[in-house]
């Protein structure tokens, strides 16, 4: 652990698990136009290569953060580490709660051990905080293991994961390694895809098309939405700041604080897009049978102020009519053959 007037050097090569997924490869371009030498690995499951810049002081790694050789051959050299890897979006954790589980679990355990004492930052997710009803959310306020099991539909995945990921990041830290564990909230922006169930590109993507904005429930559940350009600005402040080291592996929120009701986010997409498509009101149980909806998920950033200092967060208008006018979501594309 560094002290507590010196950030761990961001220098060497960087390796970035999930670094060709949507949060990823804006870390990408961030790092890559700060001069730093990139190595990516990503199996491509929800990522896209053709989406990372062609760079000489890049290089990727197709494969997955469960595959040891691959994970061994990408860590060689490596003198920083942002572990964002892991199965995301609603659908797919929905579908795939198992292999959920097991990439945040496992992949955080293998990454942090083949790549040594290379200081970490370690990508949980807002889902920690399970069906708890606290908002804003705070990250000192104790987390039940009941509650996370509960947004898991009973069976450990994708939230338990991201837990298992904050204490194998705790544990590190107390063994003397640079931890730091961050808790993002609702990233949005250019390059989201709606394929994974991801709300707001879900509704930009029916908008365009003129199809009906399914709205789980009455729409009054609670969220915050945070562009992908303040959100990885943010980061990188954080990461350049000495007492964000000094958390003993605690999290920190990462998001903005605006709540927004998704009644109200479906009714911003619609007039911002001008489209004459309906809001349809659908029973949370249609789309993920099984499952309880989070009434309200905004987080607390007294933490994250105390340290970066204030941030501008873009009101939820200027990203939507941004999107909205750059065409809605993005489309995946293909992966190539491997």
């Amino acid at each position: 652990m560094p002290d507590d007037t010196t950030t761990p050097a961001l220098g060497g090569r960087v390796l970035v698990t999930g670094g060709a997924g949507f949060l990823g490869r804006h870390l990408v371009e961030r790092l890559l136009a700060a001069g730093r030498e990139v190595v990516v690995l990503d199996d491509l499951s929800t990522g896209s290569i053709e989406r990372l810049p062609s760079h000489t002081r890049l290089s990727v790694s197709t494969r997955s953060v469960l595959d040891g050789p691959a994970l061994e051959q990408a860590a060689r050299g490596v003198g920083f580490v942002f572990h964002l890897a892991g199965v995301v979006g609603m659908r797919r954790v929905a579908q795939e709660g198992a292999l959920a589980y097991t990439v945040a679990a496992d992949g955080t355990r293998a990454v942090l051990a083949a790549t040594g004492g290379a200081p970490a930052v370690l990508v949980s997710s807002s889902a920690v905080y399970g069906l708890a009803p606290s908002n804003p959310a705070r990250e000192a306020e104790p987390i039940a293991r009941d509650d996370v099991l509960a947004y898991d539909a009973g069976t450990p995945g994708y939230a338990c994961g991201k837990l298992e990921l904050e204490r194998l990041g705790a544990e590190a830290d107390a063994a003397g390694r640079a931890v730091l564990v961050v808790r993002p909230f609702n990233v949005v922006g250019e390059g989201q895809i709606d394929a994974y169930g991801m709300v707001l590109p879900t509704f930009l993507a029916a908008a365009a098309a003129r199809r009906p904005l399914r709205v789980h429930g009455n729409g009054s559940q609670v969220r915050s939405f945070c562009d992908v350009g303040a959100f990885t600005d943010a980061l990188l402040r954080l990461v350049d700041t000495p007492a964000a080291w000094q958390l003993g592996g605690a999290p920190v929120n990462l998001g903005s604080p605006e709540p927004t009701s998704i009644l109200e986010l479906a009714k911003l997409v619609l007039a911002q897009t001008r489209s004459p498509s309906p809001v349809h009101f659908v029973p949370y149980a249609t789309d993920y049978p099984g499952r309880t909806d989070v009434a309200a998920r905004v987080p607390d950033v007294k933490r994250l102020t105390s340290l970066i200092g204030p941030m501008r967060w873009p009101p939820l208008e200027e990203i939507v009519e941004k999107l909205a006018r750059l065409g809605g979501a993005a489309r995946p594309a293909s992966p190539p053959a491997v």
